[in-house]
């Protein structure tokens, strides 16, 4: 037998006294071929140790096998990002299941190519959006309508008729959190969101109009429930506002953190006023792993949002798109509430 890298498809049509053209139809599964031959075929591929690359494959079947992961709120200062690395790790396990690459990129792929030059130059089968902000909405639009293959996360978009989406909550489990301090007796709640990018934006508007929803519905004045918004890259800045609802009469009764790294900040400066965790004050956090709070003393309370599954997801929902095998129906990741020691009913 000839070493493996020496194998031609050639040698697979001596072996079986096939034509050439034959050959190629079976491997690269298209036209008309019986069983039987396919059998030969495959037999003799096993036998003689043949494996065709890749490469030809994608040619044939016109695809790459890549699929393309936009990353756009991710920079070097952003790199341990528990949200994109869970979401990241999930999307390489499903795509490694499928036999496709990833492409990671976080503004390249698209910075310069319009989306019809985007689908001539076929660099990748499909693309998949981790976040949206307003600035790739029209992008996203264009793509759906000339049918390429995109998957995006978040709330489903007016103009996505086939449900492209996959929905892990976000406004879901913030309204969900105000009802539970509703629930425990806290009327005086504050929740804090990060800024680093303007494509943000819109994550931050649609919290703000979850809370005022909110506040009008149960007859709330603005001060009792409301939106604190700080700079992702300044921690004097979070330490500053946290501190400046302490100091006030009466204090905010329970904070919700949407960023696990700032909770230890949040720990230290309650502990510093005298304050306990949560007879004084209740905290709660996004988390994107399971046991993330534990670590906590008293244990951190937590809104588990499945990245990982919804990573997986996303590159299911994608393949299922490039391969035309899909419905129309969004896909959905609940979240999980993780009740730990830092959120009881409040003791008035």
């Amino acid at each position: 037998m000839k070493p493996i890298d020496k194998v031609t498809i050639y040698d697979i049509a001596e072996a079986t006294n096939l034509s050439i053209a034959t050959i190629s139809r079976v491997i690269n599964k298209k036209g008309r071929y019986s069983a039987a031959t396919e059998e030969r075929v495959l037999k003799a591929m096993e036998e003689l140790g043949y494996s065709p690359s890749a490469s030809a494959q994608s040619l044939a079947s016109n695809q790459t096998h890549t699929l393309g992961l936009m990353l756009p709120f991710w920079n070097k200062r952003q790199l341990g990002d528990d949200f994109t690395m869970q979401f990241l790790n999930g999307a390489t396990v499903a795509a490694t299941e499928l036999k496709y690459d990833i492409l990671l990129d976080n503004r390249s792929l698209l910075s310069e190519l319009s989306v019809e030059q985007l689908i001539k130059r076929k660099r990748v089968d499909g693309i998949i959006f981790s976040s949206v902000g307003y600035s790739y909405q029209n992008l996203l639009n264009d793509l759906i309508k000339a049918h390429f293959p995109t998957v995006y996360t978040g709330m489903k978009l007016p103009f996505d008729i086939q449900g492209n989406n996959i929905y892990g909550f976000h406004e879901i489990y913030k309204r969900d959190f105000l009802e539970e301090c509703y629930k425990k007796g806290y009327r005086k709640i504050a929740m804090f969101t990060s800024f680093f990018q303007d494509q943000e934006l819109h994550m931050i508007e649609n919290t703000r109009q979850v809370i005022e929803n909110f506040r009008t519905e149960k007859g709330l004045p603005e001060d009792n429930c409301r939106l604190i918004v700080y700079d992702y890259y300044s921690p004097t800045h979070f330490e500053y506002l946290l501190s400046e609802l302490l100091t006030e009469t009466p204090h905010v009764q329970a904070i919700y953190m949407d960023q696990m790294f700032t909770c230890s900040r949040a720990y230290n400066i309650i502990n510093s006023f005298g304050m306990k965790i949560p007879e004084d004050i209740a905290v709660v956090s996004t988390a994107q792993y399971e046991r993330a709070g534990e670590e906590f003393s008293p244990g951190l309370t937590t809104t588990y949002v499945h990245a990982y599954e919804m990573g997986m997801a996303a590159v299911r929902l994608l393949v299922d798109r490039i391969q035309g095998t899909s419905s129309s129906v969004e896909q959905q990741i609940p979240y999980s509430f993780l009740y730990r020691e830092s959120f009881r009913p409040y003791e008035q």
